[in-house]
């Protein structure tokens, strides 16, 4: 196959239809009959796996992945690429807010331009300011803090041939964010400018706690700055309370050099204790909460369990050999 297309659907009736149709003129433009659409249906409770059913009877180059229950956004994405035959690989989300010829464009650099990877990068998105901020937040945080370039205002949509998606898919790790490992495997990459439009079919899937767990998932799993603050604040503290201890002897001793206007005699201790419990409290717990996302992922990362199970295969499709998901269907549809 030359050319797969991976994307991830939940409840996407609304949207589903519109895809194809835009999709599927500018595939047999650009790159003739050798082509395949893998449309992952992440355990949808609407019409979704049967639209794709009947897009499969209607072009079998169109085929389908459904999984066992509702494993989210990335573990679809990550079951998609496990049966990805193409030398060129493509991901997108069904919603129509990734332009079907921005797609073409990323295609045409990593087929024709000799680029290993390319990447969508975000300068407008039709959303409320709050919304906006928070993207730009999260991404520039992530840029300063991780361990390896991460590319400011880039999701998941990309193109990237074969070589990339192999190394991808070695990757150990089942807790995966897959613009952190694009990046992350490095080769030759570049990116394209492109505006968001605000969705018009269907509604999104990804709350404001989903794109919590998002955010922390990255962070956890590009970065090691956070464990290293939490270590730097308990050194700080350690180092704060030796000072503030010998400070509040030194007043005992010579009531004349107080702290700030206070003497420590006038009300022995009650203030000061408070205060000080007070800041050392918050600082244990933060700390504890950065050790506590970190330690979330290594459980995951020790049990070893896949990213997703693959319940129903629709179409001639062949996992790729990857750890990262399980393939036990119980049908296969011609």
């Amino acid at each position: 196959m030359h050319f797969s297309l991976v994307v991830p659907c939940y409840n996407e009736e609304d949207a589903l239809p519109h895809l194809l149709d835009a999709v599927t003129p500018l595939l047999d433009r650009e790159a003739g009959a050798d082509w395949e659409i893998i449309l992952v249906n992440d355990a949808s409770s609407d019409r979704t796996l049967d639209l794709i059913m009947q897009a499969h009877t209607r072009d079998a180059r169109i085929r389908g992945v459904s999984l066992s229950r509702n494993f989210g956004h990335q573990p679809a994405v990550t079951c998609g690429l496990a049966f990805a035959s193409g030398e060129i690989v493509g991901i997108m989300d069904c919603d129509l807010q990734d332009a079907p010829e921005a797609l073409i464009a990323l295609y045409r650099r990593v087929r024709h331009d000799g680029y290993d990877v390319c990447f969508a990068v975000r300068r407008r998105r039709q959303s409320g300011w709050l919304m906006e901020l928070c993207y730009k937040t999260f991404y520039r945080l992530m840029h300063g803090l991780s361990e390896h370039p991460w590319p400011v205002d880039a999701g998941d949509f990309s193109v990237f041939n074969r070589r990339v998606h192999l190394a991808i898919l070695a990757l150990p790790e089942t807790v995966r964010v897959l613009r952190g490992l694009r990046s992350w495997v490095g080769f030759r990459q570049c990116e394209i400018p492109v505006d968001r439009p605000a969705r018009t079919h269907g509604k999104t899937k990804y709350s404001w706690l989903r794109l919590l767990a998002l955010a922390l998932t990255s962070l956890t799993g590009f970065s090691y700055v956070p464990l290293r603050l939490a270590s730097l604040l308990g050194l700080g503290m350690g180092c704060f309370s030796l000072l503030l201890g010998g400070l509040f002897l030194f007043n005992r001793l010579f009531p004349k050099f107080t702290i700030l206007s206070y003497w420590i005699g006038a009300n022995p201790g009650t203030t000061t204790v408070i205060l000080y419990v007070s800041i050392v409290s918050s600082m244990l717990f933060f700390c504890l909460g950065i050790m506590g996302e970190y330690l979330v992922v290594m459980l995951k990362e020790l049990k070893r369990r896949p990213a997703a199970v693959a319940q129903l295969i629709i179409g001639d499709l062949r996992p790729q050999p990857s750890q990262v998901v399980l393939s036990a269907p119980a049908s296969v549809q011609p």
